[in-house]
């Protein structure tokens, strides 16, 4: 799934801020919420929130092995096991483990990765299921994705265009350049149907990613001569904890001919950054062309102010929530929420541990859908919804210097307003919906003497349409896509004398349309064989907030097909119960363009795998 409103993003309804790492062969699937979150999950983006669900246990035995290649020459093995361990099935455990090592489809690229992921499942009683979950992500990313920078001007417009794409598949960094890490994750969740009317579920995680080895190189286009230069950049070893849980109680009853779902309870989490004060001398290299890349030999990086990870900032949310689902009648109701959230931060100095920022809000954010069925296979909704978001954390950045650097601006809310229809018809969800999204505007206002600072000024508002289709157009035909327009709009209420306005203008980095299917088609003359396909096209978007320039649209297409077979030539298998073959080939014509401002997208990429059920 997708949606152009996704925000946040949660692991088993559990957010832990930006733990960096997610790997997807442990994931059962990835759950796409849209608009009602806040109220729930606390501060998370109000257009909605990504939320990656572990696989579980299971009641059967289960064995899958998958061997192949992710792109270029990356292999890959898998191996997915689970079922029972006792015979009176009280206990049954799910075990996921991955290797992956080799080059990617971009030149001097590789990556190395190690998944290990154990779940377990005690059935207390029939009502009652307590889980633990343990993972362990380690993985070594070499000759990673360079960083494009374009000269501006002081004011903030851009000087130099994007003009040229370089080719994707020839790497414009260096191959020394790493990102190396460990993340390893404890869970663990708690469902207890008390009785026909109240439930009782309640998780918790701990999380930590070390940062252990990075390197990064950033090429800079500082005018139109068709050269760059390359800075290589050794960052010190950072450290990220987070912890998170909840405790809720759900309701059923029934008051009069009124029938309620009701959830209360409380959610919260704490996120620590923590790195060491190191410095190290960058590497810097000149009079470089966009034709064909250079190499240079690892720089020293000599060490200074040389010190132990201390802590930079601690956040923490307290969310405290009750919500219901009303249902009058078949053909009304009603989804009412809130949630107070108290939302506080603080920002370190490293050197002496002293706090040089902080701050502590609290909020009510109410959330209120009204869904009308006129028929049953029809629904209307209104949505209202708010959120509390944290604010911009200000860091000086290369030649950019802000006034209130080290400061955390204060937190603030996010609203959404959404009208929509979804309709099951034959096979296929049709789903339309108009919404605007606001939040807070945060930008730098330039002070007209070489600084910056860093401001919360007015809103930033989308409004859009978002139409998509889901499931079977007719037999062996299968269909995932939508389109989605925005108009995304600076709403600036002070002006500056020495910083342009910027009222009216776009945001950055906000595309004007998306458009997304992907299809499969089961051969009727070839059982067992579907072909695969999809079509993916972004629209122009904003590369600075004076909308001097537009990075354009661009387009990839995807092709593959799967192949599932239970027999040989009508035969038994030789060993397991299902063979499925995979092959798929991404951005088919090597389309090079900016993904973003500082990115470019991805080349051709060849990716195929064997499973083997049994």
């Amino acid at each position: 799934g997708w949606s152009a409103k996704g925000g946040g993003t949660a692991e088993d309804g559990m957010v832990l801020g930006n733990m960096f790492n997610e790997p997807l062969e442990d994931k059962e699937r990835l759950e796409v919420y849209t608009g009602l979150t806040s109220f729930l999950y606390g501060p998370t983006n109000v257009g909605g929130m990504l939320n990656y669900v572990y696989k579980r246990p299971t009641d059967v035995p289960l064995a899958s092995v998958t061997i192949g290649d992710y792109g270029g020459l990356s292999g890959f093995t898998h191996g997915d096991f689970g079922g029972p361990i006792d015979k009176e099935g009280r206990f049954s455990y799910r075990l996921n483990i991955v290797g992956q090592d080799g080059d990617t489809a971009v030149n001097f690229q590789s990556i190395k990765r190690d998944v290990l992921t154990a779940a377990l499942t005690w059935h207390i009683s029939p009502d009652a299921s307590l889980t633990f979950i343990g993972s362990h992500y380690d993985q070594v990313f070499n000759g990673g994705d360079v960083a494009w920078s374009f000269a501006a001007n002081p004011n903030g417009s851009s000087k130099i265009l994007h003009s040229v794409v370089p080719d994707p598949a020839l790497n414009f960094g260096e191959p020394f350049t790493t990102y190396s890490t460990q993340r390893d994750r404890i869970g663990t969740d708690l469902s207890w149907k008390l009785n026909d009317i109240f439930t009782a579920r309640a998780s918790y995680a701990y999380s930590q990613v070390v940062v252990r080895d990075y390197i990064v190189a950033n090429n800079s286009v500082a005018n139109s001569s068709g050269l760059y230069s390359q800075t290589d950049s050794h960052l010190p070893d950072y450290h990220f904890y987070a912890n998170t849980g909840y405790a809720f109680i759900d309701a059923n009853f029934d008051t009069f001919f009124i029938h309620h779902k009701l959830t209360t309870g409380f959610y919260g989490n704490d996120w620590r950054y923590a790195y060491s004060p190191t410095s190290y001398a960058a590497g810097s290299f000149s009079n470089l062309n966009f034709v064909s890349p250079t190499y240079f030999p690892e720089p020293g990086f000599a060490q200074s102010n040389i010190g132990p990870a201390r802590t930079s900032s601690y956040t923490t949310a307290k969310n405290f929530v009750l919500g219901d689902e009303i249902k009058f009648n078949e053909y009304l109701s009603a989804l009412v929420g809130g949630n107070y959230t108290v939302l506080s931060g603080d920002n370190f100095n490293l050197t002496n541990g002293s706090s040089t920022s902080a701050y502590d809000q609290g909020h009510l954010s109410p959330s209120l859908s009204l869904i009308f069925k006129p028929v049953p296979f029809i629904s209307t909704y209104a949505t209202y919804s708010e959120s509390l978001q944290p604010g911009q954390a200000v860091v000086n950045g290369g030649s950019t210097i802000y006034t209130n650097n080290g400061q955390v601006l204060a937190p603030f809310v996010g609203r959404e307003f959404e009208i929509g229809a979804k309709a099951n018809v034959g096979g296929m969800l049709l789903t339309a919906s108009l919404f605007q999204i606001e939040q807070a505007l945060q930008y730098a206002s330039y002070n007209g003497n070489g600084t910056y600072t860093y401001v919360q000024d007015g809103r930033e508002r989308v409004s859009g349409l978002e139409l998509t289709a889901t499931g079977n157009v007719f037999e062996g035909f299968r269909i995932l896509g939508g389109v989605t327009l925005l108009n995304p709009r600076d709403v600036q209420n002070n002006t500056s004398p020495t910083a342009p306005s910027i009222n009216g203008y776009r945001p950055p980095n906000v595309a004007l349309s998306m458009e997304k299917i992907t299809a499969e088609y089961d051969l009727p003359f070839a059982k067992g064989l579907t072909l695969t396909g999809g079509f993916y096209y972004t629209g122009e978007q904003a590369v600075d907030r004076l909308n001097t320039e537009f990075l354009p649209g661009f387009t990839t297409e995807d092709l593959g097909f799967r192949y599932r077979a239970s027999d040989l030539l009508g035969q038994k298998l030789p060993f397991g119960q299902e063979y499925v073959l995979r092959f798929n080939v991404t951005n088919i014509a090597n389309n090079h363009y900016w993904l973003t401002q500082n990115y470019v997208g991805q080349p051709r990429t060849f990716m195929a795998s064997a499973q083997v059920k049994f």
